[in-house]
């Protein structure tokens, strides 16, 4: 009997986390390895590919036997996972040294090698040090250059098939693709000193990238001659795992960082003369949102994330609680608007309303009165807030914002969940899955293995939400609280 089980894989900021599906994209079993981050300079961010590597097969094996499974029974692998890395690789793929993942914004300097307004007009895309473009400058001139660069995600696929590949979705997230054309803008690998055979090829997401090598077998733990996916990046795998192939509710896809977005049929700008006066911030002119390929033909407008559940992690430790779900009961206990007490959360930099790298995180009107329970609900409304200003944004530019699905782990949330129902007055649907990153990747592997005719049949098979909340009626010290929020942003981040 020929297989019929796919392999997902997710390479996320802190584990690489696998998958095993039937046919009927069922997960069957799963299993995650951590990885870890090195911070080894102010605004610096890396993770060593060889660790990578390393627990490719370990993370495998485990969901095969989570699933009673085996190598033989795989018809097909694909990768999705975090965008906005740059790993320098040599001619035949080897990593020359640790990833700059997506928390790294130490190019600063390597940005403006093109205008950001003729930049966006081309990509879509914020002129940020956090994408691949500059990265790849940054590493020219530290003496560190590559035959190849890679996302991190393309350096798995060429690792195990020996073939550089990446679809449209994941290359418009490099400040290199112009988005219209779908190709890479020569204008732009000109401005930045790159030739085009140092990326990876342009391929569709379910085109197969080639087939596991022997080397490729050993790290994976699968047979040789097994069919990998060019797969995409975890921003689009997410909501696409859960279901989402065309316009629907707001995505809030909560891991360490935060990514909220929302589809549309055709790719939507965000520039002032396109905003609606609903949006307090609309007089900025820089972008809050950007535009991006999606893996099923549609475009993704999104803000790319700041530290949310990587906040709430944070604020656990600080606050002396063992689990995040001990931060969720403790801020249930504290009134709406914590008493006064504002996060603004830009633990790596601020996300909302302008993109700024330098912002840093602040609680701001502690008083002797406030206890912990304060500044825990004080960190869940400012993550909230944040999201606010995204949604306020995507439906100025047109797009229908009428309720929100939420996906990752930030779901299991109740109480976060709630007050995010409540600060964007929205419906909030959770889905019924927490790996949709993963499982995104298993349906793309599906669908390169033929076992499905599209990602949309695919995805028709995702489960409906699990849980939903609605907005409580009275949003009057919420309203008041992002109020605050807005005018501790203005000092903080606008006048910065």
């Amino acid at each position: 009997m020929p297989p019929r089980l796919v392999v997902g894989v997710d390479l996320g900021t802190q584990s690489l986390k696998a998958v095993v599906c039937d046919e009927n994209l069922a997960v069957l079993g799963s299993h995650a390895v951590p990885i870890s981050t090195a911070h080894p300079a102010p605004g610096g961010a890396e993770q060593d590919p060889r660790a990578w590597d390393a627990a490719l097969a370990p993370t495998i094996a485990g969901a095969l036997a989570a699933a009673g499974a085996s190598a033989a029974d795989v018809a097909a692998l694909g990768f999705a996972g975090q965008l906005d890395g740059c790993v320098a690789v040599d001619a035949s793929g080897t990593p020359l040294g640790p990833a700059l993942i997506w928390q790294d914004r130490r190019a600063v300097d390597h940005v403006a090698c093109a205008a950001p307004a003729r930049l966006f007009d081309l990509t879509g895309q914020v002129a940020d040090a956090s994408h691949m473009a500059p990265k790849i400058r940054m590493l020219r001139a530290e003496g560190r250059a590559g035959a190849r660069y890679h996302q991190p995600t393309t350096y798995l696929v060429e690792r195990v098939t020996g073939a550089a590949a990446i679809d449209p979705a994941h290359a418009s997230t490099t400040m290199l693709f112009d988005l219209l054309a779908g190709t890479w803008s020569r204008e732009l690998l000109d401005a930045y000193e790159i030739d085009p055979s140092q990326l990876p090829a342009l391929r569709g997401t379910c085109d197969v990238a080639g087939t596991l090598t022997t080397a490729g077998a050993a790290l994976t733990g699968l047979r040789s001659g097994t069919p990998v996916a060019v797969g995409t990046g975890d921003d689009f795998a997410t909501p696409l795992g859960a279901g989402l192939v065309g316009p629907g509710p707001l995505v809030c896809a909560i891991g360490t960082a935060e990514v909220v977005g929302a589809l549309a049929a055709q790719p939507v700008f965000d520039r002032p003369a396109s905003r609606a006066a609903t949006d307090p911030w609309r007089a900025l002119t820089e972008p809050m949102v950007e535009t991006h390929a999606y893996p099923t033909g549609a475009f993704f407008v999104e803000n790319p994330g700041w530290m949310s559940g990587g906040a709430v992690r944070w604020a656990t430790r600080m606050l002396g609680l063992r689990h995040d779900a001990d931060l969720d009961a403790l801020a249930a206990t504290a009134p709406p608007g914590a008493g006064g007490v504002t996060f603004v959360p830009a633990l790596a930099g601020a996300m909302t309303p302008v993109w700024r790298s330098d912002a840093r995180g602040t609680l701001h009107g502690l008083a002797a009165s406030h206890d912990r329970a304060h500044v825990a609900r004080a960190v869940l409304e400012g993550l909230a807030f944040a999201c606010r200003d995204v949604a306020t944004r995507i439906a100025a530019l047109g797009l229908p914002v009428r309720e929100a699905l939420v996906l990752g782990g930030g779901g299991q949330s109740r109480v976060w969940t709630q007050l995010r129902a409540d600060v964007l007055g929205l419906p909030h649907h959770v889905a019924a899955r927490t790996d949709t990153c993963a499982i995104g990747a298993a349906m793309i592997a599906a669908v390169a293995a033929g076992m499905h005719g599209s990602l949309g049949e695919a995805a028709a098979l995702a489960p409906p939400p699990s849980s939903s909340f609605a907005p409580h009626g009275d949003r009057g010290a919420l309203d008041e609280a992002y109020a605050r929020y807005r005018r501790l942003v203005e000092q903080l981040v606008l006048t910065a």
